[in-house]
């Protein structure tokens, strides 16, 4: 369906990547993931066609429909919500404005009349007068209710903005799509209803994310872009993590064992060299030492692009025990209500995550907590001794861009010393020259990274952060939980990440139309006793209904020997693939097309050619147990 062949990028003497060839089948779904700077969006620009590569090519097939989904919806946000979804079909959409114009003429020409009849009659053909049709059961089926289609973009919330160019994607029935980052922005719960879509549908799935959870539940492939390459890995995410480590170990291993050989055949070189009678055999033995280093790069292992920062939050003095109280606060936004009746406190050393579907206000609400926006009514105090720092979701907003990040931080205040800063700074991955740039070079992850610098050098015990993941890479998201599990403060979280969130939090605020429901316990525990009291009568009377028969318990073998069946071919895959990276070592090394025999090398690529055609039929009926498992769910 799509393939790259030799694919390099490079910039100036930065090699994102070089020589990826990469086969992405139908019906499979892949996660890319990297650090970030990596390359993983410059990857997916050149799939794209946005971007050109340094060398190599990518294969996609003239008809094939390419679907990509646009994050920059405020370019968007006066233009009618269904509108944007048929717009999706940039040829069916021009053709819908050139009948308009035709027909908004009193008087048209011979020419114009034979236009509009060759215009009438493709948008027949590409099914136009059901096109709105469709495009509202997208976005209905996306959550978006009918009365809200006419509207203009700009009155959604963020979330559903994002599900809005989803439907604009879907629209056009890609047989390949593309997603950057697509859970940016969206709820926990819109996630949810993203994973069960993607996991149905039918074409070719490329989407890069930095929520790991996410990844493990759609994707069925792993793309990885580190060490300058791109490799492919078989299963979720928690297995990619898994064989990349044993990767690691093995090459260590082989390196070990190596090392090891040349120190003995050294030995034996340094005593013998001297000797006459023994000159040809340390000769011999020297050559063998030069194979051995050849070797020894085969299983070199290169810098990885993935960096951890390190989060440390020192609290000052203790808050009080009642570190925060809120009390029946509203608010409205001209006749829409968003928080109603909100009432409740937060104790000293609380994690508290505030969950709950787009536009319920859980952002107002911090807006409110920290004074940037008023509420209409009710009240918030801050306990004893209580001093808290804000992370915003639109955290740009505290940054100076005409600044050098040292600069703008050493405004924070006369007291904190110089070297404290710049240590700081080296925490969150900035190097000496990088504390010299203008605010306005960084990348979001690294202005992100920023503003965490900022919270560092605060005086605070109460921290408040909205979204504080959205623009984090993996390896980044990991070292803030592990710097939030050690804070002693009190935290209240918004977040869209059910990892960050079910790794932080041990109280559960959900807001609802009419106030909240409060759960002590974490994440995963509420969404069990959501889920389970949700589910519980449909159990009881599906039990009612149905007796154990002989049948289900057939079918229950069947699933089994299918996931038998799959946890072998995964093992012959990996075995296979093992075997085509050693013969490809093997050609790769210096000299060895002028050194080999030629009945010796046939026998290589004959056997090569073998387990690249056994690799191929075992990956073909893979996919097919897959999807026989999918089915009899």
């Amino acid at each position: 369906m799509l393939s790259t062949d030799k694919l390099t990028m490079i910039y100036g003497d930065r090699v994102l990547f070089q020589g990826a060839s990469l086969h992405f089948s139908a019906r499979r779904r892949y996660g890319l993931v990297g650090a970030n700077g990596a390359g993983k969006t410059t990857f997916l620009k050149i799939l794209k066609g946005l971007e050109e590569p340094t060398d190599g090519i990518v294969q996609i097939p003239k008809e094939a429909r390419v679907g990509i989904l646009d994050q920059e919806y405020f370019r968007f946000g006066e233009k009618r919500i269904l509108d944007l979804v048929l717009m999706g079909d940039k040829e069916l959409w021009d053709a819908r404005m050139q009948k308009d114009t035709l027909l908004a003429k009193e008087i048209m020409t011979d020419e114009e009349i034979k236009l509009l009849s060759e215009t009438e009659e493709l948008i027949s053909r590409k099914g136009g007068y059901r096109a709105e049709a469709r495009a509202a059961q997208l976005l209905s089926g996306l959550g978006i209710k009918p009365k809200q289609h006419g509207n203009k973009l700009s009155t959604l919330s963020g979330g559903y903005k994002l599900r809005v160019l989803l439907a604009q994607v879907l629209f056009i029935q890609p047989e390949i799509l593309l997603l950057d980052e697509p859970t940016n922005y969206l709820d926990i719960f819109s996630i949810r209803q993203l994973e069960k879509y993607l996991i149905d549908y039918p074409g070719t799935l490329i989407l890069s994310s930095h929520d790991r959870f996410f990844l493990n539940q759609v994707c069925q492939e792993i793309i990885d872009i580190d060490y300058g390459t791109i490799r492919r890995y078989v299963g979720n995410f928690n297995h990619f993590i898994e064989e990349k480590k044993k990767e690691v170990v093995v090459k260590e291993s082989q390196l070990e064992s190596l090392a090891k050989r040349k120190k003995e055949i050294e030995r034996f070189v340094d005593r013998f060299k001297a000797k006459a009678s023994k000159a040809r055999q340390a000769s011999s033995r020297q050559r063998m030492i030069e194979k051995l280093v050849e070797e020894e790069k085969g299983y070199q292992i290169f810098p990885t692009s993935r960096q951890y920062p390190h989060f440390h939050f020192q609290i000052g003095r203790p808050s009080g025990r009642e570190a925060l109280t809120v009390k029946d606060v509203d608010k409205s936004f001209e006749d829409h209500p968003v928080l109603k009746g909100i009432s409740f406190q937060a104790m000293r050393q609380e994690r508290i995550a505030l969950v709950g579907p787009n536009g319920m206000g859980k952002s107002t609400l911090l807006e409110v907590l920290t004074n940037n926006l008023p509420a209409d009514k009710g009240t918030h105090r801050w306990g004893p001794h209580t001093k808290w720092s804000y992370f915003p979701q639109n955290f740009h907003r505290l940054l100076n861009e005409d600044l050098t990040l040292y600069d703008w931080l050493s405004g924070i205040s006369k007291e904190i010393p110089e070297q404290k800063i710049r240590q700081t700074l080296g925490k969150m991955l900035f190097d000496e020259h990088a504390t010299h740039k203008k605010i306005r070079a960084l990348s979001g992850g690294e202005a992100a990274r920023l503003v965490f610098a900022h919270l560092m050098l605060t005086e605070q015990n109460f921290l408040i952060l909205d979204e504080p993941t959205n623009h984090l890479d993996m390896e980044s998201i990991a070292a803030l939980i592990q710097g939030l599990k050690e804070y002693d403060g009190t935290l209240i979280l918004v977040s869209h990440n059910r990892y960050f969130i079910s790794e932080v939090a041990n109280r559960i605020i959900e807001l609802l139309p009419d106030g909240i429901n409060d759960f002590q316990g974490g994440y995963e525990e509420f969404v069990e006793k959501h889920e389970n009291d949700y589910f519980d009568q449909m159990a009881i009377k599906s039990v009612a209904a149905k007796k154990p028969c002989e049948e289900k318990k057939e079918e229950r073998r069947k699933k089994n020997r299918l996931k038998r069946e799959i946890e072998r071919l995964e093992k012959e895959i990996e075995k296979l693939e093992k075997e085509i990276e050693k013969i490809n070592t093997k050609l790769g090394a210096p000299g060895f097309y002028e050194k080999t025999p030629p009945n010796f090398l046939q026998e290589i690529l004959n056997q090569k050619d073998r387990c690249e055609k056994s690799r191929e039929k075992a990956l073909n009926l893979w996919e097919d147990k897959l999807e026989e498992l999918d089915h009899s769910h």
